[in-house]
């Protein structure tokens, strides 16, 4: 018998969770006998629609979702606070549309944010206690050991860890071969990828710089988010600016995944000088090129490293020590040559039909404990 599973995602816009999904769909519908439906929501999506935005339209919409979802086992939900607006206090539209659903819900949290001074805090905490209490949720899914962490502690008991996944990439140039079709041989390259954020933490490599090598060049791979109002972008283009050794930092800006494929392929190393996150699907891009990665030691990264073998972690916001890892680096090709091994050995592990089989075992395993409720019942 057929599983039908309604995912209620982002999709098709510059968003990372877009990007997870439309993998995760992707697999989970080459599995016998399960029937996936996108259900695309969320500010962008409904930007790109020419939607007019707001709490009363949003609610239209929400509703509307919920309607198309009648006919499905299951509605799997993509979680990201933005996505149903925010954190602040009786604005998020979660709970409005799980009590809309006509059937129960499985939810990947993306993120739990525990961030911002005491009280920003407190209310954000508060918020998200209550925010997946619904006998319409069977469970919740953590990418990561650190947000399941950060659930149980919010008093959520029905939380399920299926991590990321390694994506699968067409046969990837060598690095040399990259750097030449970039124009950028002979250099060694140091890449951050991803949306560039004020979280990602580009100041440590800024004031790092100085202390690398004369060959090397940050690359930050990537452009602003679509939904950052904070104006980071253009703060930190104008400290690029002015900074001495500007000649060995290139912005790219925002590119198609062909051409960041071209840069990761090029890269020597990939940095990751986050000061705080709940997990990296840009990482993941990065061991798919079999690349070794310097990152903050965070939780979730520090999760990452041990499992993958290819992670070196340094203190976030200290700059003299990432020096001194990226110098190691471009001296002991060995060293990088062993973090790129272990990076390729974990990407032929950690695969995406590793993870929907997982998906679809739990699927199975949360519908068999609503139909025992309801007899019981």
């Amino acid at each position: 018998m057929a599983m039908r599973i309604a995912m209620v995602t982002s999709w098709r816009v510059p968003c990372g969770i877009a990007r997870y999904a439309e993998e995760l769909v992707a697999a989970l519908q080459e599995l016998p006998g399960c029937q996936v439906t996108v259900l695309p929501v969320g500010l962008q999506v409904w930007k790109e629609q020419q939607r007019p935005l707001g709490w009363w339209w949003e609610r239209r919409y929400w509703r509307e979702v919920a309607a198309e979802a009648k006919g499905v086992d299951l509605v799997h939900i993509q979680f990201a606070p933005h996505f149903f607006g925010g954190l602040k206090p009786f604005r998020n539209l979660l709970p409005f549309f799980l009590r809309c659903l006509p059937r129960p819900a499985v939810i990947t949290v993306h993120e739990v944010d525990l961030s911002g001074p005491p009280t920003v805090l407190w209310l954000k905490r508060w918020v998200q206690k209550s925010l997946f209490r619904s006998e319409k949720v069977l469970g919740l899914i953590a990418l990561t050991q650190f947000v399941a962490g950060q659930l149980r502690a919010l008093g959520y008991e029905r939380v399920h860890v299926l991590p990321f996944w390694v994506p699968s990439l067409p046969d990837s140039p060598s690095a040399a071969k990259a750097k030449r079709k970039l124009g950028v041989s002979g250099r060694f390259l140091v890449v951050v990828f991803g949306f560039i954020v004020a979280r990602r933490g580009y100041e440590t490599l800024l004031k790092a710089l100085p202390l690398l090598p004369r060959e090397a060049l940050l690359v930050f791979v990537g452009g602003p988010h679509p939904l950052d109002r904070t104006g980071y972008y253009l703060r930190l283009l104008a400290r690029i600016a002015e900074h001495p050794h500007r000649r060995q930092i290139h912005v790219t800006g925002f590119l198609s995944e062909a051409e960041v494929d071209e840069w990761l392929a090029a890269a020597d190393v990939v940095a990751a000088p986050f000061r705080a996150l709940s997990g990296s699907a840009s990482l993941m891009r990065a061991l798919a090129h079999g690349k070794p990665i310097v990152a903050s030691d965070l939780p979730p990264l520090k999760e990452l490293a041990e499992q993958s073998g290819a992670v070196v972690l340094v203190p976030p916001d200290n700059p003299p020590a990432w020096a001194e890892v990226l110098t190691r680096l471009w001296r002991e090709k060995g060293w990088r040559g062993q973090l790129s091994e272990a990076a390729k050995k974990f990407a032929a592990w950690a695969t995406v039909h590793r993870v929907a089989e997982a998906h679809r075992a739990l699927y199975d395993t949360l519908l068999r404990s609503e139909r025992a409720a309801n007899v019981l019942s």
